[in-house]
């Protein structure tokens, strides 16, 4: 057999198998789509059989214990959404309020460790304000004033 017969007959098994394996792919996902559909007509089915139950458990047509423990249950349950509910509503009317300014508050304005020589005010050079003698820093601007 010929190089070129072989690599004929070799494309020939690829193509063939990918065809397969496309097929495969086709006929998997197909049924896959299928058995979620069955599944979420199940699941549907289930809920309207669970509300209907629940609805005759109500109105005093089915006497079963463990209907009646469900249906607390979800009584329960249904109770704690509408405060949750109504708690998201009130999260989400709350307003931002910007916190107030702190009020000024004293400070305490350091002093030099000698006594000066006079008991008159000081005037600050940067700002003017009136301040005691023995203060290093004004207590209005901040600036450190000589002794």
């Amino acid at each position: 057999m010929s190089i070129l017969d072989q690599l004929t007959k070799t494309i020939a098994q690829v193509g063939d198998r990918a065809k397969f394996e496309a097929e495969k792919f086709q006929k998997t996902t197909r049924l896959q789509a299928e058995i979620n559909e069955l599944r979420r007509l199940i699941e549907q089915k289930l809920l309207e059989m669970g509300q209907r139950a629940y609805d005759l458990q109500r109105a005093g047509q089915i006497h079963a214990p463990s209907l009646a423990e469900l249906a607390a249950a979800l009584d329960q349950l249904r109770s704690t959404l509408v405060a949750r509910e109504e708690e998201l509503k009130q999260a989400q009317n709350e307003v931002y309020v910007p916190p107030t300014p702190p009020s000024p508050t004293v400070q305490s304005v350091p002093i030099s460790e000698a006594p000066p020589a006079s008991d008159a005010p000081k005037t600050c050079p940067q700002c003017g304000f009136q301040m005691p003698a023995r203060a290093i820093f004004c207590p209005s601007c901040g600036t450190r004033v000589s002794k």
